[in-house]
């Protein structure tokens, strides 16, 4: 690959030997050299090199977003969106997407929530699809409304037990309300994930739209929890046609044993390589969602009597104690105060058993609780936690179900930093909203409350901080010589605007290993 340089720019290296750079010289998909751009520009290139005139503009570090559902968020974008919708306008849709559904036809939609459609009901469903099972996913993903259908192939109709994991709603009669809660894999949502994930005529749009919408928002690598090994063969494939357009690390589901001997067989024939797809953290649940009112709390929700769902106590144990045994790194999907007490504890029990592990960077997805004391904590054991700030696009909603004490030290990331804990940033797209980093810095830099972080150490924690949840530090987070050329030109300095015009930032380039997959259209 011939010489590329970008000159005459405002270059946020975040490296801290040299903060800012004016140019960049890259060849071989790795930075060579940073520096002003006289500097750049007496630097050998070869005589076919490329200049690239930044004009003034801002590059900084590719976003690393540290959370995502590639497939599933492609596939949200072809579904049906019921995303602020009443019981009314979540009819009218299903019925113009599915007008004449064949008998026993499954009708899948995503993303209705509380706040628009406050009283679900199974009866809403029947009358309107009574032959159809009708399974619509809650904004987070931890609660499914069905009808009675639907409800059916899960065993559940008045008078029938609970299931052993989750929670079935019930009116005071005892009849099924049609909301479940944190089930897992039903089986119907089980057969869609099947035909999107084996079946690559669907899986591989999906994955490409989600891919499209990366480099669009500056997103040069995710880290996604994949959890289904055919996945492994698109982004093998699209790496060797060169059209991969962001790095992957790629996780499969603790609580499926095969899936990991599967992902690690898979990646031994060629599905893995150092630079674009490598292997991830194994993926756990110990709780639920604050909207579901399923994570596990110290303290009953503001408007439910309920602390949420917890896991077994002895989970953590087992799922740390088989990390530990195997070296290998795990992330766990913790979000409420108490389940990360649990996990704490739990974690310094295996942890007299392995020293090793607190080397291992086992990392809690979300922590959108934490008590004061278990900040320090989470700091010496060496536990990374990877958070979304997008999950603070409702501070209305976490007011409501949180009261306004804790809503307003929920997300701690102050608290996290000052504690000397690693942050990471992301997205957990689509089980929240949006993806865009620069919402995302927005949000963090921007919430009420004393837990706001500067723009800057929201930079650092979607570059820096990502690269090192993932063991990229070496390669990714900042601009240096042999640093990975993945970077994004953006419309204005996130770290020197007024705050509050942090949203309205752009992604105008997107360059990954040196190569653009990303040009903003130019305006008229």
């Amino acid at each position: 690959m011939r010489a590329q340089a970008w000159i005459n720019g405002d270059i946020l290296t975040l490296d801290k030997a040299r903060p800012r750079a004016q140019a960049l010289l890259a060849r071989g998909g790795r930075i060579d050299l940073v520096g002003s751009t006289a500097e750049i520009l007496a630097a050998p290139k070869g005589s076919n090199a490329v200049i690239h005139d930044l004009q003034g503009g801002v590059l900084v570090p590719g976003f690393n977003d540290n959370h995502v559902h590639a497939v599933l968020f492609g596939d949200h974008l072809l579904a049906p969106n019921l995303g602020g919708l009443d019981a009314q306008g979540i009819l009218a849709l299903l019925k113009k997407t599915f007008p004449s559904p064949a008998p026993g036809q499954v009708i899948m939609a995503f993303n209705w929530d509380y706040p628009a459609c406050p009283e679900p009901r199974k009866e809403i469903l029947d009358e309107a699809f009574p032959r159809n099972p009708v399974v619509l996913s809650q904004f987070s993903g931890h609660a499914q409304w069905m009808n009675s259908a639907a409800l059916r192939t899960l065993g559940v109709w008045k008078g029938s037990p609970d299931p052993a994991r989750g929670q079935v709603l019930r009116d005071p009669d005892g009849e099924p309300t049609g909301i479940v809660r944190d089930l897992g894999d039903t089986g119907l949502g089980k057969k869609r994930f099947r035909r999107v994930f084996f079946d690559a005529r669907q899986r591989e749009p999906r994955l490409a739209l989600a891919l499209e919408t990366f480099a669009r928002l500056g997103i040069t690598s995710v880290q996604d929890n994949a959890w289904f090994y055919p996945e492994l063969f698109s982004l093998a494939r699209l790496r060797r046609q060169a059209r991969l357009t962001a790095r992957f690390t790629t996780w499969p589901m603790g609580r499926q044993p095969w899936t990991i001997p599967a992902m690690a067989f898979l990646g031994a024939l060629g599905g893995y390589d150092r630079e674009w797809v490598r292997p991830g953290p194994v993926k756990y649940f110990l709780d639920g969602a604050f909207s579901t009112r399923t994570a596990c709390l110290c303290e009953p929700y503001a408007d439910d009597p309920g602390q949420g769902l917890c896991a077994d106590p002895a989970a953590p144990l087992a799922e740390l104690d088989f990390l530990a045994r195997n070296n290998l790194q795990g992330a766990f999907h913790i979000i409420g105060d108490r389940g990360i007490a649990v996990f704490l504890d739990a974690f310094e029990k295996v942890l007299a058993r392995w020293p090793g592990l607190s080397a291992q960077r086992i990392r809690i997805e979300h922590a959108q609780l934490i008590r004061r004391e278990d900040l320090p904590r989470i700091r010496d054991l060496g536990i990374l936690v990877a958070a979304q700030p997008s999950a603070l696009g409702d501070p209305e909603k976490d007011l409501r179900l949180l009261g306004r004490e804790r809503a307003l030290r929920a997300y701690p990331y102050r608290s996290l930093l000052d504690a000397g804990v690693r942050l990471s940033l992301g997205s957990d797209i689509p089980g929240e909203a949006t993806c865009d980093p620069l919402l995302g810095i927005h949000f963090a830099a921007n919430r009420e409350g004393p837990e706001r972080i500067t723009p800057l150490e929201a930079l650092e924690a979607y570059t820096k901080g990502s690269a090192y949840a993932e063991f990229a530090e070496a390669s990714k987070g900042c601009l240096a010589p042999g640093m990975l050329a993945d970077f994004v030109r953006l419309s204005a300095d996130p770290t020197a605007v007024d705050p509050g015009a942090i949203r309205d930032i752009k992604a105008l380039e997107t360059v990954v290993g040196g190569r653009t997959v990303y040009s903003a259209p130019q305006a008229g």
